[in-house]
């Protein structure tokens, strides 16, 4: 039987297998020269990781004064919005968000929603908000320093919650004559739900004065994470609720060719400037995509108020 070898680590048996075929050098020699190669290496490494934590401290010095980011890490959604304040002296704008920010310690985008920086921006919010600024769309004062344009689809269930536990809380500043509301019809659900029959009864009961009335009434019945379905009985059902005061009147212009034309010019408007989900809000020369929480439209209404009385 032949005799066992003692075991050792990978290394030290190809050293001792080295060893044994070159012949001609002393043991003395190799390991010199093993510790000679060792020390290199271990050089090259420690001058490799310095080079690593360089360039790990640099990006880390980089990504803690991005002005785009906020202080959780996430792209500001405003950004574009507002930029950083960083030259806010030379652009009102910024400047306006720049002394919004240092009086409220909001953080813009984080906390409210500020202007489009862009001018073409402004002023197709403007035109699509000045489509339905009339006494019979508005509720509020007509002269409120604040307005609100709701684009919204009766079947659409975040629009049922907005309308039912959001806008509530900002009836405050509709009383005080902070705020006006105006009602945009943009149509999603017709094919599934019928949504297009609502927003019909919606101009019907506008040309009697009554539309806030009518919304409440469709959005209070739908039904909480509902998409609600419609058809002329229903929208009839909602008008009686609502209490209109001719249904007769109120069913024929319902099922007018002028009442189906408003409401495809609404919604075709909205489109094309790329809104294409409910709910939708302009405020000012803001805008909120979403039923976001009541404080996030509380700040933003203060952002605008503070920005009229600016202007």
């Amino acid at each position: 039987m032949a005799k066992q070898k003692p075991l050792g680590n990978g290394a030290e048996a190809t050293d001792r297998e080295s060893v044994k075929g070159s012949g001609s050098a002393s043991s003395s020699e190799i390991v010199v020269e093993r510790s000679a190669a060792n020390v290199a290496t271990l050089r090259a490494l420690a001058v490799l990781i310095v080079l690593v934590l360089i360039v790990i401290a640099f990006f880390l010095g980089r990504a803690s004064v991005n002005p785009d980011t906020n202080a959780g890490g996430a792209a500001n959604p405003n950004a574009s919005a507002s930029g950083s304040t960083n030259g806010a002296a030379n652009n009102p704008e910024k400047q306006l968000v720049a002394d919004f920010v240092a009086q409220t310690g909001l953080v813009p985008g984080q906390d409210f929603s500020a202007s489009l920086s862009e001018e073409n921006g402004k002023s197709t919010l403007a035109k699509v908000a000045a489509m339905v600024d009339t006494p019979e769309r508005t509720l509020g004062k007509s002269n409120a320093p604040v307005s609100i344009t709701v684009m919204s689809d009766f079947s659409c269930p975040m629009c049922t919650q907005w309308e039912t536990k959001t806008l509530p809380g900002l009836q405050k500043y509709i009383d005080d004559g902070t705020v006006k509301l105006q009602w945009f019809n943009l149509v999603i659900f017709a094919e599934q739900y019928g949504s297009d029959f609502a927003a019909h009864g919606s101009i019907a009961a506008a040309n009697q004065g009554k539309l806030w009335d009518f919304v409440h009434a469709a959005y209070n019945s739908a039904g909480e994470g509902n998409h609600a379905n419609y058809d002329a009985a229903a929208v009839l059902e909602v008008a009686k609720t609502a209490g209109i005061p001719d249904l007769a009147k109120f069913e024929a212009d319902m099922n007018s060719e002028a009442a189906k034309a408003q409401v495809d010019k609404e919604s075709n408007m909205a489109r094309s400037v790329g809104v294409n989900g409910t709910p939708f809000f302009i405020i000012g020369d803001s805008v909120i995509s979403g039923a976001l929480p009541l404080e996030y439209f509380e700040r933003t209404i203060q952002f605008q108020k503070f920005a009229a009385e600016k202007a």
